[in-house]
């Protein structure tokens, strides 16, 4: 169903492929979003499986797929996603996995209620982008 971009690469631009810029594991997001949204669960995690095989070190899949286990009443399995999910962040910035901060996780985190998790997450990309308007917003809301 997914596959890269069979574009001919340009060799003035110098953009090394990352997981987000591979137009399939893009546009299974798309497709995986689109069919959470219908909740046809088994169709987004079929497709986040997909991606997973393609692009295996991409942590906003593996989020996805953990909050798609979570509505589906698979905490366990979940919860091991969303570890995996911080572990690659943490890694890609050279952190421990506690210290792992990612803006879809700490929505997750909220949902799940892990209120005061989820502020401690949003407090540090604050401080990484303390004039960003979502995380303001966000940080407004979640205020006690």
């Amino acid at each position: 169903m997914l596959a890269a971009s069979t574009a001919s690469p340009n060799p003035s631009v110098k953009i090394t492929p990352k997981p987000e810029n591979w137009s399939g594991v893009a546009q299974g997001f798309i497709a995986a979003k689109e069919a959470f949204q219908t909740r046809s669960l088994q169709e987004a995690e079929d497709i986040l499986l997909e991606i997973l095989e393609f692009a295996p070190a991409e942590p906003k899949a593996w989020a996805w797929l953990g909050h798609i286990q979570q509505s589906q009443g698979q905490e366990k399995k979940a919860d091991q996603h969303f570890q995996k999910a911080k572990s690659l962040i943490a890694k890609k910035h050279n952190q421990q996995p506690e210290e792992a901060s990612s803006l879809p996780l700490a929505r997750i985190l909220w949902k799940q209620g892990e209120h005061q998790s989820a502020r401690s997450m949003l407090a540090v990309l604050l401080s990484a982008k303390p004039e960003d308007e979502v995380l303001l917003q966000l940080s407004a809301a979640w205020e006690e």
